[in-house]
């Protein structure tokens, strides 16, 4: 059947004929009057029972060897990325989210590493990568995809795959804490902040990374530093998740590998959190968002509500920082209908290239225009610590020491003393 004459052949056999031309197959000279109610019986209970088949045998070889090639362009997949590299700058920005430099860097960064090497195939590294920051730049589909490029859509899913795994894996040297970074950074130790927090981080659930079809949440728990660099990130538990349980999780279990800050430091939490040694929520019941306080152009009226609103400022990097990276990856925004773990893997891999662009391009067009925003000044996160490398029965023992009562008692009392200190400043200074 592979052979073309054979192929036309079938296509021109008359189905047919061969079952119900009463002569077919007879001698001219027989007398066939008796027996022709029998045998156009027998030929049309044969057609019924052999048609079928037959149409199951025409519709695969349609399929399998009379097929109509797809993905024809005259621009390859290999031609496109020549046009990247020596055309307009701007192109693979608009594309990839990325300067041509910092995508060169990234992609000998995971060669380097050994998450991706040249491969035998047509695909090779510049393409997956490029694939894959087109898919999570744009959440586009993979059908788009490889028109554009052109592969077939198992080509560009198997190469998304393998590079995805590959960021994932690299997101374990960019996502950690900077272990030089010590309470406030110098541009933060101005009145309206120092020294009132010591805090060199803030810690954020965010449950906005959705699925479209079954609208199933993905809560991410990340810590972020002044400079907008992620320095953790936890994802898995559904939206509806309480933050107060997923906390618990998080800290109670050394496998998560969540950054403690050091002795005397703090994470700036929000108010869904719990009180603890190591975290600093706001008052409640009282004015939070700076928002607020411009949205009535109004001077905070108590002491808790100074308080919150110095909180909530210095915590606004967050905000700035989730910002960028959805603007950044709108795949973030609705992801496509992934499986579940592969969906965590977008999460993380998306705020390892978040922290990629910023630590090696400070002129990030994105970065600086969320900068820019109006939320008043950065808010305060990740912070850093060597509990992630220490004993597991080290690491028990302080979740257990620095969630206890007794802890949630005095860093209360720790929070009261603030309020009451920066109120007496703020009223003695006017400001």
């Amino acid at each position: 059947m592979s052979d073309d004459n054979d192929w036309q052949a079938f296509l021109q056999f008359d189905f047919n004929h061969a079952y119900f031309n009463p002569n077919a197959g007879m001698n001219s000279g027989e007398d066939t009057d008796n027996d022709m109610s029998g045998s156009d019986d027998d030929s049309e209970a044969e057609f019924d029972l052999v048609n079928p088949i037959v149409g199951e045998m025409f519709a695969f070889m349609q399929r399998h060897y009379d097929k109509q090639p797809m993905r024809t362009s005259i621009l390859s997949g290999s031609g496109y990325m020549d046009e990247v590299n020596d055309g307009n700058p701007a192109q693979c920005h608009e594309m990839f989210h990325m300067t041509l430099p910092l995508f060169l860097h990234l992609m000998d960064d995971l060669k380097q590493h050994g998450y991706l090497r040249e491969g035998k195939g047509d695909v090779n590294v510049q393409q997956a990568v490029a694939m894959f920051l087109y898919i999570i730049g744009h959440n586009t589909s993979m059908r788009c995809v490889a028109d554009r490029f052109p592969h077939s859509t198992e080509t560009v899913c198997r190469q998304f795959r393998k590079v995805l795994q590959a960021v994932h894996s690299y997101g374990k040297h960019l996502i950690k804490p900077d272990p030089t970074t010590v309470g406030l950074p110098v541009h933060l130790q101005v009145n309206k902040y120092y020294p009132w927090f010591e805090c060199p981080a803030s810690f954020k659930p965010n449950d906005g990374v959705q699925e479209p079809k079954e609208h199933y949440n993905h809560k991410c728990h990340v810590s972020c530093d002044h400079d907008m660099r992620f320095t953790y990130v936890h994802s898995g538990w559904e939206g509806s998740a309480n933050d107060s349980r997923v906390l618990e999780e998080v800290i109670g279990d050394p496998k998560h590998g969540f950054p403690w800050p050091p002795t005397g430091s703090y994470y700036l939490v929000d108010s869904g959190y719990p009180i603890g040694t190591s975290f600093l929520p706001p008052h409640k019941s009282t004015r939070y968002h700076a928002q607020e306080f411009r949205a009535i152009n109004r001077r905070p009226a108590s002491k808790k509500e100074l308080y919150n609103y110095r909180h909530s400022s210095l915590r606004m990097v967050i905000e700035q920082s989730f910002g960028v990276l959805k603007a950044h990856f709108p795949i973030l925004n609705l992801m496509p209908n992934f499986k579940p773990l592969r969906q965590r893997y977008v999460i993380v891999a998306c705020c390892a290239l978040h922290n990629f662009i910023r630590i090696n391009n400070r002129n990030d067009t994105m970065f600086n225009s969320w900068q820019n925003v109006d939320m008043e000044r950065k808010t305060t996160e990740g912070r850093s610590s060597t509990s992630s490398s220490a004993p597991e029965s080290s690491t028990t023992r302080r979740h257990l020491v620095e969630m206890s009562d007794e802890a949630k008692r005095v860093m209360s009392q720790f929070r009261d003393q603030m309020t009451d200190t920066m109120w007496a400043d703020y009223m003695a200074r006017g400001h």
